[in-house]
């Protein structure tokens, strides 16, 4: 039976911090992560992509980005640990910009051993009338080795 871990110290108080827990498809596995209690932040997950959206305020979402990111972070790593291994490096690089559309999309990757395991993500700008929104579309790519 694999190893569960917590950052609560009960259920209750996991109850009251946290709003859903997502599930994530990753490499043949299943992540679950959880989202936390935010009234000015929507999360969702739709085919396997993950988005974060809301009111106007624009802080809001890019905290509850840090909170997922992070989270996904602390799972790949334990994950790592579990299997003996330590991650390599982690990145997280621009890819393009359309200013024209007000749109970033950036890859946040990390290596374990020969896994390349991260997501994609579009973050869509605050542009006129529309609020902005983050679109995460993750990612396992097993590296061949020679």
């Amino acid at each position: 039976m694999p190893q569960q871990y917590s950052l609560y110290r009960s259920e209750n108080k996991k109850d009251e911090l946290i709003e859903k827990t997502l599930e994530v498809s990753l490499g043949g596995g299943t992540f679950y992560l959880d989202v936390p209690r935010n009234p000015m932040v929507y999360v969702s997950e739709t085919k396997g992509i993950i988005y974060i959206n809301g009111s106007s305020y624009w802080d809001s979402i890019m905290y509850m980005f840090r909170d997922i990111k992070g989270e996904f972070t602390r799972y790949i790593t334990v994950l790592a640990q579990s299997l003996g291994k330590t991650p390599i490096s982690t990145r997280d690089e621009l890819l393009e910009v359309d200013e024209n559309k007000g749109v970033e999309k950036r890859k946040y990757s990390i290596n374990v051993y020969d896994i390349e395991v991260g997501f994609y993500y579009n973050v869509y700008l605050p542009q006129g009338t529309r609020n902005g929104f983050i679109e995460i579309i993750p990612f396992f790519m097993q590296k061949s080795k020679h």
